[in-house]
């Protein structure tokens, strides 16, 4: 086996969408969005002759003093059936071989390399532990719950909690209208809400900036190609005013709900409610298996104190309502290049956060 670049769109994203697929973080496509964010990305292929086995996009993050530290979101992925040895055979020659490639073109001086690869719980944890890699916090949810779109319709709506298949129903019958976002105007509308939003509830978002090139880059893609990545934003109106909305993405064999924001005004319509069941008829109508709520306090792992998902208790009734199946994943994970000033970020950290 050997570490060696990935130079070609489709060899990478077929790749990703085949194994494992919705690994959008993973794309190529949002490798070209992290590089118009002024990040350093590389493309890794782990192969055996010609076949690839594994994929791991890297982003380089720079940090104060001319340090930076590479991360890995949602990987590395690796190619459907393959054996817990050979995951870990490729783990370790990915952590040899990684750095050596990334500083041969970087001038920054690399802290660690993080990896969050999107297993479950129980696969690779006692082996990242044993080989050394130190467990820290995820930055992309740990436990989300996913609906299972290859049900039928009144599958999917049975085995909903009673009151949000009573709200559906109930926004449908106020009038509230989805529709996909086109204008300028509509992307504002969501900013404003999204600004909203996280007054209310106390999170951090990114800048508009931010958000209005991930949708200018990717909205007018195809949504029905699958190996290519959509980002759409969707809204619930009523009465001509926007109640809720969300930052969908399309890719490989998953809907993933990225980004929302909802007004306080008009609850009682249940907007949110109509966004969600209409963005999974539309996925299953455009052949999608999976649907993800991208985020949820879990059910079973005993969380930190200051950990965020403790005030996600809301969220969380919100989207179980919606059924399907709480999945849990590995978590995030970090080797260390650099000890003394891995301890200096940590520190750091724990004051800005």
């Amino acid at each position: 086996m050997e570490v060696r670049e990935i130079n070609s769109p489709a060899e990478l994203n077929n790749f990703i969408a085949a194994n494992w697929g919705g690994q959008f973080l993973q794309s190529w496509d949002w490798g070209d969005f992290q590089i118009s964010q002024n990040h350093q990305v590389w493309r890794l292929g782990i192969y055996e002759q010609n076949d690839l086995l594994a994929s791991a996009q890297v982003i380089l993050h720079p940090l104060p003093f001319s340090h930076a530290y590479l991360y890995i979101p949602h990987g590395p992925v690796f190619k459907n059936n393959l054996s817990f040895l050979q995951k870990e055979k490729i783990v370790k020659l990915f952590l040899s071989k990684a750095r050596d490639i990334t500083i041969a073109t970087n001038k920054k001086s690399e802290i660690f390399l993080r990896l969050e690869p999107r297993l479950s719980a129980v696969e690779l944890g006692n082996f990242f532990f044993n080989l050394g890699l130190k467990k820290t916090s995820a930055v992309q949810p740990q436990d989300t719950q996913i609906i299972d779109l290859t049900k039928t319709s009144e599958e999917i709506l049975a085995q909903m909690h009673p009151k949000t298949r009573y709200n559906i129903r109930l926004a449908k019958k106020h009038g509230v209208i989805v529709k996909d976002a086109e204008t300028k105007k509509d992307f504002v509308n969501f900013i404003n809400l999204l600004r909203e939003t996280a007054r209310r509830d106390g999170f951090k978002i990114h800048s508009d900036k931010y958000y209005q090139t991930m949708w200018e880059m990717f909205h007018n893609t195809d949504i029905a190609d699958q190996n290519s990545l959509t980002i759409k934003l969707f809204l619930a109106e009523y009465n001509q005013q926007v109640l809720a909305g969300g930052l969908f993405s399309f890719f490989g064999d998953r809907v993933v709900y990225l980004h929302g924001a909802s007004t306080t005004l008009h609850k009682e319509v249940m907007a949110p409610y109509l966004l969600h069941w209409e963005l999974m008829e539309l996925a299953k109508k455009y052949g999608y298996y999976q649907y993800d709520l991208y985020g949820v306090k879990p059910t079973q792992r005993i969380i930190n104190k200051n950990d965020r998902e403790n005030n996600w208790d809301g969220i969380t009734r919100f989207k179980k309502g919606f059924g399907g199946k709480e999945v849990n994943y590995l978590g995030a994970w970090d080797w260390i290049y650099d000890k003394i000033w891995y301890g200096v970020y940590k520190l750091a950290k724990s004051f800005y956060d």
